[in-house]
């Protein structure tokens, strides 16, 4: 529409200039040079109009013929950007397929028709990596550090190389300085982050953790989870270093920020209980027990009262106020009625816990129940050769290897892993034979625990090994 507009008002205005022309045609005399030439004002405009037709067209002209040493450099340019283009997808595609010999070649192309070696470096560097000459391909990823384009490229280059080669010092000197360059990049930060957690440099990771959350890695639930891990990493280097008032602000702090998390509760009211402040390590396990009741926070808070038998099931109920339908719950209430010899409450509670989810330990104590109350050496018998059947016990374990360990620790002794273990059990045991008797089933030749095949023992056995691991086993049958 505003080029119609536009269309109209020239016409518009051309059409109105030609008749003011025509009914006033007047005359002009030019002089130059001698000549003299004698005119209408009309025919003198249309002249001066032929002739700037006549100039623009040679300046066109002339334009051309001076641009096109460029123009034709321009064609010549394109088509050796295309085939080295074509070379690229060649040498890419040869790699992926394994040919180091093809794509070393079509590198060569790449070389010759690209005048930007960082493609040619980088494909150079990865068929040198795949051929299994590590040292060509960090000679060539060094090469692109010295551009700034393709620093960061070389760093990363050069951190898979030092990952490969298990030099974890240098990884992390190659992460750090790539996270510098791309402070939000997934693979460097997530790379970054496991490399300081190996060096225990807790406080750096801490502070990698912001731009983790800046860059979306990590939902808040995982950001939350890691921070608390750390943080409790620290207080256990501080309980080391016997500053126990440091480690108790730190495990306060983790607790702070995320207030299910069992392992920094635990290593809490342990670390009150062994610097003699019961009192406090109750206190921790009231807090812990409504959103996470543990077993080994139970034995603490068992292990830190001082009063007759009557009076630490008062404490006990107290304890699982909070969260009374627990397993856990019903389970240290059972063990404490069991003490004072209230078998009702122990049968009761027992009974719960096993109708949620039968395990050994559940079977063992209702034995030694069966003994203490109607001295049924038989029932005791046939509740312990149940309880070598029945789901095993939690404890401390990794999730990432299965090692079983004593004590909450935040990376695992045996594989190392950061956060991975927890109060879980282990794999479920497999009978290899049905039981041919109900009341005395046949004992498996062999159970299958994470992974590994162990012979299988007499069940009495396994309740006194229990029993030195500081279980509530029942007594000699």
């Amino acid at each position: 529409m505003i080029r119609l507009g536009l269309f109209i008002l020239i016409t518009a205005i051309l059409v109105t200039c030609t008749v003011w022309f025509a009914n006033n045609p007047g005359t002009m005399t030019i002089v130059w040079l001698g000549y003299r030439f004698d005119g209408s004002i009309g025919m003198v405009a249309l002249g001066l109009l032929v002739l700037t037709g006549v100039l623009v067209i040679l300046w066109r002209c002339w334009s051309a013929i001076a641009n096109s040493p460029n123009w034709l450099g321009r064609i010549l340019g394109s088509r050796r950007r295309k085939k080295g283009q074509q070379a690229l997808t060649m040498g890419l595609l040869e790699l992926a397929s394994g040919d180091v010999r093809q794509a070393l070649k079509h590198t060569r192309a790449v070389d010759r028709y690209l005048e930007d070696d960082t493609l040619t470096r980088l494909l150079t560097a990865q068929a040198a990596e795949l051929d299994g000459n590590n040292e060509a391909a960090k000679r060539q990823f060094e090469a692109m550090l010295e551009k700034p384009d393709s620093a960061f490229f070389g760093l990363r280059g050069l951190l898979q190389l030092s990952l490969k080669s298990d030099n974890r010092s240098e990884a992390l000197d190659y992460a750090e300085r790539a996270h510098r360059l791309r402070p939000r990049n997934p693979s460097v930060l997530v790379t970054l982050f496991d490399l300081l957690l190996g060096a225990k440099r807790w406080d750096r990771a801490l502070t990698l953790l912001v731009d983790a959350q800046k860059a979306d890695i990590f939902n808040e639930d995982e950001l939350t989870r890691r921070r608390a891990l750390l943080i409790t990493a620290k207080a256990e280097d501080a309980i080391t270093d016997g500053e126990n008032a440091e480690a108790i602000k730190l495990l306060r702090k983790a607790l702070n920020a995320r207030p299910d998390f069992t392992g920094a509760a635990v290593l809490l009211a342990r670390l009150y209980a062994d610097i003699d402040q019961p009192a406090k390590a109750r206190d921790v396990a009231q807090q812990s027990w409504q959103t996470s009741p543990s077993a080994a926070l139970g034995q603490i808070y068992l292990d830190s009262l001082s009063e007759d038998a009557l009076a630490k099931v008062k404490a006990v109920e107290k304890l699982i106020a909070a969260n009374p339908e627990h397993v856990e719950s019903q389970l240290l209430l059972a063990e404490a009625a069991l003490s004072a010899d209230l078998w009702g409450m122990a049968r009761s509670n027992l009974e719960k816990a096993i109708a949620q989810k039968a395990q050994s330990r559940h079977y063992r104590l209702l034995a030694d129940l069966e003994f203490r109350e109607k001295k049924d050496a038989a029932k005791a018998r046939e509740l312990l050769v149940k309880a070598s059947h029945a789901n095993p016990d939690p404890g401390w374990r990794c999730g990432a290897c299965g090692t079983e360990t004593d004590k909450w620790a935040v990376t695992c002794p045996s594989c190392h892993s950061f956060g991975s273990i927890d109060w879980r059990a282990p794999m479920r045991v497999h009978n290899d034979q049905p039981a041919s008797d109900p009341a005395t089933p046949k004992q498996p030749a062999a159970i299958k625990r994470d992974g590994a095949m162990i012979e299988n023992s007499d069940p009495i056995d396994k309740t006194v090994n229990s029993s030195a691991k500081g279980e509530h086993p029942a007594t000699a049958v």
